[in-house]
C-alpha cells in the first residue's frame, strides 16, 4: 500500500499528522521534553501518558507511555508456568514486516489453556484503579495516513506484568484497526483502546461474569507488589498535579503543597502546619485532626466538636521532628489518664506507660474478654521501651502465669477493695485496673487464706525449729519433731525444747 507521495501528497500528509499529533497532546499526553517535540503548541490535560515525537528523518518516530485506567476492578493473578508466560508467536519468515498489515493464522501463537487462566487458581488479587503503562513505539511514513500506514516498531508493557502471547495478540487486533477507509489516522483509535482498558477484554483475559481481570504471571506475589506500587504512585502523582481547595485559607494550591488526610479532605501544608502546630505547642492534642467542620461528628470521633483525630503519618507530613516529638508524648500522656489499666513500668530508669496487652483471636476469630481469662496471663506485662517484663499485680519479674504473686504485696489493694463500699468508684477503678475477674478471684483467694489461718492458729502449734504445723488428733501433748534434735510439748512448754541438743544444732 506504501508508495511515493507527490509533493502536494506530502504537504497534506504532513498537516495531518501535525493535526492528529495535536488531538492526541490536548486529549491525553503530557509532554516529557519540549525541545523534543517541534509540533507541541497546546497545554496537555491528561497528566499519565507522556510521549515524544522525533521527526529528524522522513519518518517520524512516536514513543508513547500508555497507562490503563481501570476505575476500580479486581485483579486476579493467577500462577503459570514460565515456559508458558514468556511463549511468543513465531510467524513463518514469509510475514510481512509491518505488524499494521493482517497477520497470518495465529496456529504458531501460544493460547494458554482453560486451567492456566481458571481463577480458582488465583494465588493473589486486589481491587486496582491503574495499571502499569504499556510504551509503543510507531514510526508514521511520509505519506501515513494517505498511501500508508504506521508501523508498530515494538509494543512493551512495563515491568513485564503481561506475557508476550498478550501482547502478540494486542498488535494483531491493532493491525485490524487499521482497516479504516484510507485518510483516517488511527493513533487516536490505539492509545484510546490501550487506555481505557478495553484491550484486556478484546485479549481475553478480562471475565465478563466477575467483572475481574485476570493475569497469568510466573511469580504472583512479586507482580503484586509490583501492581500495588504503581497503583499508589499513580494516584499521588494525578493528586499531586490536581488542585485542590483548602477550606482553611480559600485557596486552591496544587496537590504537591497539600495533603489529603483519611477522611478524604484536602488542605494546604502551610495551613496544617501552622494550626496542629500551635495545638502541639499549647497541648491541645486533641484538636490535632481533621480542621473540617463536624468532621467526625457522625461516627463520634475525637473530643473536641466531633474532631476527627489525625494519625503519626499524617502528623510527620506536616510537623517538625521536634513538634512530632512533643506530639507522641503528649498522645502518650493523654492515654496514661484515660486508661485505668495502664502501668508505670517499674524500672526506674524507665517509668514507660505499659498498657494491658490486647487479647489474642480464637480460632472463629473472636477476641476473648483478658478479664475472664483464668490462665494468669493476663497479669504479664512487657514494656515497649526497655523489653522488662512483669506481673501487674506485684511489680515484680514476670513469675509465669501458675506462680502466686508474694500476699504481702497483693493485700493492700485487696484491703482497700474490701474497705470501700460496693459499688464505690474506689472499687470501680480496682476492677478497671487489675480486671474485675482478676480482683476477684485474688479476694477468694485472701479469704480463704484468712480462714485457713484463723483455723491452724486455734487448732494447730507451729513446731519450734521447721515451722512445720502440727495437729493434735490423740494421744498426749509430747511432740517428736522428724528431725531429731528437736522435741517439744504441743502446748508449747519451754522446757521440752532442745532435750537432745541444749547448746543447739
Amino acid at each position: 500500500m506504501s508508495e511515493i507521495p507527490s509533493d502536494a501528497d506530502s504537504v497534506t500528509c504532513r498537516a495531518m499528522q501535525i493535526e492528529e499529533w495535536q488531538v492526541l497532546e490536548v486529549s491525553f499526553l503530557r509532554h516529557r521534553d519540549d525541545t523534543a517535540n517541534p509540533l507541541h503548541t497546546s497545554q496537555s490535560i491528561h497528566p499519565t501518558i507522556c510521549i515524544s515525537n522525533d521527526t529528524s528523518n522522513s519518518q517520524s518516530l512516536i514513543k508513547l507511555e500508555i497507562p490503563i485506567e481501570l476505575g476500580e476492578r479486581r485483579i486476579a493473578i493467577t500462577p503459570v508456568p514460565p515456559e508458558a508466560y514468556y511463549a511468543a508467536p513465531e510467524p513463518p519468515p514469509s510475514a510481512p514486516e509491518s505488524p499494521c498489515q493482517p497477520l497470518p493464522s495465529n496456529e504458531h501463537q501460544y493460547t494458554p489453556s482453560p486451567d492456566v487462566l481458571d481463577p480458582l487458581l488465583a494465588s493473589e488479587s486486589a481491587v486496582l484503579s491503574a495499571l502499569p503503562p504499556l510504551h509503543l513505539h510507531i514510526s508514521l511514513p511520509a505519506s501515513y495516513p494517505l498511501h500508508a500506514l504506521p508501523t508498530i516498531q515494538s509494543l512493551q508493557a512495563a515491568s513485564g506484568w503481561l506475557p508476550q502471547w498478550v501482547l502478540g495478540d494486542m498488535k494483531q487486533r491493532m493491525s485490524e484497526m487499521c482497516n479504516a477507509p484510507e485518510g483516517s489516522g488511527v493513533l487516536y483509535s490505539w492509545v484510546e483502546w490501550i487506555r481505557s482498558g478495553e484491550f484486556l477484554a478484546d485479549v481475553g483475559i478480562f471475565d465478563q461474569g466477575s467483572q475481574s481481570i485476570r493475569i497469568p504471571h510466573p511469580h504472583p506475589p512479586h507482580l503484586l507488589s509490583i501492581l500495588l506500587a504503581y497503583a499508589s504512585s499513580s494516584k499521588s502523582d494525578i493528586f499531586a498535579h490536581t488542585s485542590h481547595s483548602c477550606s482553611i485559607c480559600l485557596y486552591e494550591r496544587k496537590g504537591v503543597h497539600c495533603l489529603a488526610l483519611q477522611c478524604g479532605h484536602v488542605f494546604c501544608r502551610e495551613c496544617l502546619a501552622e494550626m496542629w502546630g500551635l495545638h502541639v505547642k499549647e497541648g491541645e492534642i486533641a484538636r490535632v485532626g481533621c480542621p473540617e467542620v463536624d468532621c467526625g461528628k457522625e461516627e463520634g470521633e475525637g473530643e473536641t466538636n466531633g474532631l476527627r483525630e489525625t494519625v503519626e503519618e499524617e502528623v510527620r507530613a506536616v510537623l517538625s521532628e521536634n513538634e512530632v516529638k512533643r506530639w507522641r508524648w503528649l498522645r502518650k500522656k493523654r492515654d496514661f489518664e484515660r486508661d485505668p489499666t495502664m502501668i508505670h513500668c517499674p524500672m526506674e530508669f524507665c517509668q514507660e506507660p505499659v498498657p494491658k496487652p490486647k487479647p489474642e483471636k480464637s480460632k472463629n476469630g473472636t477476641r476473648g474478654d483478658p478479664e475472664e481469662d483464668d490462665s494468669g496471663w493476663a497479669r504479664l506485662r512487657t514494656c515497649g521501651s526497655c523489653g522488662y517484663s512483669f506481673c501487674a499485680f506485684c511489680r515484680r519479674t514476670w513469675h509465669g502465669p501458675l506462680t502466686p504473686c508474694p500476699l504481702p504485696l497483693t493485700s493492700k489493694f485487696l484491703l482497700d477493695y474490701l474497705t470501700a463500699p460496693p459499688g464505690s468508684p474506689e472499687r470501680l477503678a480496682i476492677e478497671r485496673r487489675y480486671g474485675r475477674s482478676n480482683v476477684l478471684k485474688l479476694l477468694r483467694r485472701h479469704e480463704e487464706e484468712q480462714e485457713n489461718r484463723k483455723w491452724m492458729d486455734a487448732s494447730t502449734m507451729a513446731c519450734p525449729g521447721c515451722e512445720v504445723r502440727v495437729e493434735k488428733s490423740m494421744g498426749c501433748n509430747h511432740v517428736s519433731s522428724p528431725s531429731p534434735w528437736f522435741r517439744a510439748m504441743f502446748r508449747g512448754c519451754p522446757s521440752w525444747v532442745r532435750l537432745m541438743m541444749p547448746n543447739g544444732p
